[in-house]
């Protein structure tokens, strides 16, 4: 496997548990708090981050897309 697909594994891993942070937060926070809203922030630019990484992975060739089913 190569450096580039581990690191993207290590981010969906971060937003994973990103996800579940909110989701804790959620339940157990007062209604005032604003660690739920931040929490899927950082899910949200994690997400976005990984999307501008696979285009550049593309793009740059270390990642060779294949047809599905062609």
């Amino acid at each position: 496997m190569s450096l580039f697909k581990l690191i993207i594994i290590i981010l969906l891993l971060f937003v994973v548990g990103s996800l579940f942070s909110a989701l804790y937060f959620l339940v157990k926070d007062p209604s005032t708090s604003k660690r739920v809203v931040r929490s899927l922030s950082w899910r949200i630019a994690l997400s976005l981050f990984i999307l501008l990484l696979l285009v550049a992975g593309i793009q740059f060739g270390f990642i060779v897309p294949h047809d599905v089913g062609g």
